[in-house]
């Protein structure tokens, strides 16, 4: 009894650890919005940067995509 009980130990601390090994989702940009100009764009996108999130504007067929970094 004393063995099973350490094997089931062992068992879970095992698939614990697995679990706190398991990196978070990576960083990326994400599109927040689009704008019908460039200053439009940078003027929305440096408030995020403000709050701490970088940004960059994207010139996308007519309009422009802010991403900001998560």
């Amino acid at each position: 009894m004393r063995l099973r009980t350490a094997l089931a130990g062992a068992g879970i601390a095992a698939s614990l650890v697995g679990g706190i090994a398991t990196p978070a989702l990576a960083a990326t940009w994400w599109d927040v919005g689009s704008y019908g100009t460039q200053k439009l764009c940078i003027d929305a996108g440096q408030q995020y940067q403000r709050e701490g999130w970088p940004y960059k504007c994207l010139h996308v067929s007519a309009t422009w995509a802010l991403l900001i970094w998560q």
